[in-house]
């Protein structure tokens, strides 16, 4: 049996697929650091009791942070969206300050003060420092004063231009996500994109916002599929298989603008592999699984890989081990047939009811035969899984029909071989023409 006709095959099987559900956007982040003090002998040492203050600055906020003995601080409920000056003070050290802070973009910060007098500052205080930089002393050259003083002046505008951004996201863009979440809940896919586009136009580092999209794009076109497969309408077909697409390369866009905006070390929350970066990674892997089974053009090394990620991510053991089968799948429209029958063979010997495995390892089977007769074991084999499939799947489940016609095709394979095999035995009499 040929591999493009298994493919054939795979090609018009029926999707059943629920909906899936959409988690909002959180509206606040984790920031957290260590403060360290610098001591007069050179030596660096954690700083505790240390106090880190988030001002907001777009809107009028405080946010406050203590450090523990080993001179780290978390704080769990800072907004996202916002411009922030930060002060961080400590007993023994003196203060310091960074102004225009968005935590989306430096979620993990460290500092090291200098000993000085345990003294703070306040906003007005910062206020002050800033203006002073720009202020020419005695024996200072005037040209290059002023030339510092508007280097501040560019500065402190383009902090301005910044905030009023940061002032108008603030306000508009809870609203937009807001219509889109409902749009999707409401099945009205068209809308929530058209919402979410919007969303991210504002600000396009939004990776929740692209999720949101990556899952609309992905429930579109499972409506679009199914209708398309009842009907018989290829060209549904055919424009399902483009949202599929754009919900694969969307859900690979969601996960690398989220690590972007991170810089934390691995296992805290939002770094590579942190348990944030799960739904993520499920968003993706069901993305790749549907492109997949509707034989959409994606990278298919690329599924297999976000497959794998998000199977080893995946917490629980009944939704990883019902991953592993697309697993198989992604290996098999990989080339790698070998490899995607080992994974089948795997997950049917810990559960020998997984139709999805069932129904893989007798395809995967199917195309390893080149020779009808030489790998008669193997045919047999396949027929027999996929055989199996169909007896124990349900009426109306994925790909039930497919399996049906490929057992006839096997069985009409498996009986000419039989009737060549007997035609060419020796001393079997053919009839002359």
């Amino acid at each position: 049996m040929k591999r493009s006709q298994i493919l054939t095959r795979i090609a018009s099987a029926a999707l059943l697929v629920a909906a899936l559900a959409l988690v909002a956007s959180a509206q606040v982040m984790k920031v957290s650091g260590r403060v360290s003090l610098k001591k007069a002998d050179g030596t660096t040492v954690p700083l505790q009791g240390a106090t880190v203050k988030f001002y907001r600055t777009d809107i009028k906020q405080e946010f406050e942070a203590k450090t523990d003995k080993g001179g780290n601080f978390v704080h769990a409920g800072i907004p996202i969206v916002g411009v922030y000056t930060v002060v961080v003070s400590g007993p023994g050290a003196r203060p310091t300050y960074s102004v225009g802070f968005r935590p989306s973009q430096s979620p993990e910060n460290n500092t090291v003060l200098e000993e000085g007098d345990g003294n703070t500052l306040t906003l007005a205080d910062v206020a002050t420092l800033e203006a002073m930089k720009g202020k020419p002393t005695a024996g200072v050259d005037a040209a290059a004063a002023k030339k510092k003083a508007d280097e501040i002046a560019a500065e402190r505008k383009k902090i301005e231009e910044q905030n009023t951004k940061a002032s108008e996201i603030n306000a508009k863009l809870p609203e937009i996500m807001k219509a889109g979440n409902e749009a999707f809940m409401a099945k009205n896919y068209d809308v929530a994109i058209a919402k979410y586009d919007e969303g991210l136009a504002m600000d396009a580092k939004q990776p929740n916002i692209i999720r949101n999209k990556a899952l609309a794009l992905l429930s579109r076109a499972t409506d679009k599929y199914n209708a398309a497969v009842k009907s018989k309408d290829q060209a549904g077909k055919e424009a399902a298989r483009a949202d599929f697409k754009a919900a694969t390369e969307t859900a690979e866009q969601a996960i690398s603008v989220k690590r972007d905006l991170k810089t934390a070390a691995p296992g805290t929350p939002g770094a590579p592999g942190g348990n944030d970066d799960l739904p993520f990674l499920s968003a993706r892997y069901d993305a790749y699984r549907l492109a997949l089974q509707t034989s959409t053009q994606v990278d298919n090394d690329a599924a297999a890989k976000a497959i794998e990620e998000y199977i080893n991510a995946e917490t629980d053991q009944a939704k990883k081990d019902k991953a592993q089968s697309s697993f198989g799948d992604a290996l098999f429209f990989a080339g790698r047939i070998d490899d995607s029958v080992a994974k089948f063979r795997e997950v049917l010997a810990k559960n020998p009811n997984n139709l999805d495995a069932m129904y893989g390892l007798g395809i995967a089977l199917a195309a390893k035969v080149t020779d009808a007769t030489k790998d008669a074991a193997i045919l047999n084999e396949a027929h027999d899984m996929l055989q199996q499939f169909v007896a124990k799947a349900p009426e109306g489940y994925p790909r039930k029909q497919e399996a049906a016609d490929s057992v006839k095709y096997l069985e009409d394979t498996m009986a000419a071989t039989k009737s060549a095999e007997k035609t060419n035995k020796p001393g079997t009499k053919t009839r002359k023409p």
